[in-house]
């Protein structure tokens, strides 16, 4: 019987009757996987603390190949982003990035560039305090995780007619994938008004590392539209209504 053994992120866990556990881990071999934690809800059990959200842990599990529900043989804690759990803030903005990648993200799809964004997303957001950077960092690793899933947004030429972008007002039209050009803007009943410097750090965020993305910097225009133009782009290509933006909605509160 195949043996799983990775580092993984906890994306969900929940309770499968008195004693056990369904775990969903998004791990960095195999992509996201299913086990069942035998045993986990026993008060003096060995997964006591170990299978909690957004826990970075080394995991294995058995079962046959193919097998939709593996059973979990270990978990040990790598990182339990404990300030994240600490922090209503952010423990909501968290919510949002797991609950995309679990939404997104196919069942034993290896996506190793992926796995790599979400656990330095985790890292970036459990070492701030700050609401705005921390919103700052959740958009740009919506818009980095949606990137590197097929869904990187045209931001360097007009999606409408393909020319170039003039240095004034600007649309983002998320069912055409990108940036409208003025003139283009004016007639596109879908598109709606976005900065030049929204667009400049959609681009900067995209090529800088998510480790590096805390030194990003965005006001507060720049960053309502590029909370606007990644829920768009979700939207757009996931259909899905994402849960956890009420939550954030009401940390904001």
């Amino acid at each position: 019987m195949p043996i799983y053994e990775s580092h993984a992120i906890i994306l969900k866990s929940f309770k499968l009757n008195e004693a056990d556990r369904i775990v969903t881990f998004f791990t960095s071999r195999y992509g996201k996987i299913k086990a069942i934690a035998k045993g986990a809800i026993k008060p003096k059990g060995r997964y006591l603390g170990r299978l909690e959200l957004f826990v970075h842990c080394n995991m294995i599990a058995f079962g046959k190949e193919r097998m939709n529900l593996l059973r979990l043989n270990s978990c040990d804690i790598v990182n339990s982003f404990l300030p994240i759990r600490e922090s209503f803030d952010a423990l909501s903005h968290a919510f949002v990035a797991v609950e995309l990648v679990n939404t997104v993200q196919k069942e034993c799809d290896e996506n190793r560039e992926a796995y790599q964004l979400l656990l330095d997303a985790l890292i970036a957001i459990s070492a701030e305090t700050d609401r705005n950077k921390l919103e700052t960092l959740l958009r740009i690793f919506e818009l980095k995780y949606i990137s590197c899933m097929g869904y990187k947004p045209n931001l360097h030429s007009c999606v409408s007619c393909t020319g170039g972008l003039e240095t004034g007002r600007l649309g983002f039209n998320a069912e055409r994938g990108g940036v409208v050009c003025n003139s283009c803007n004016k007639s596109d009943p879908v598109s709606f008004l976005v900065s030049p410097g929204t667009v400049r750090l959609m681009e900067r965020a995209l090529s800088t590392p998510m480790d590096k993305a805390s030194k990003l910097v965005a006001g507060g225009k720049v960053l309502s539209d590029l909370r606007k133009c990644v829920n768009k782009l979700i939207e757009m290509h996931v259909q899905y209504s994402m849960r956890s933006e009420f939550m954030l909605d009401l940390a904001k509160a």
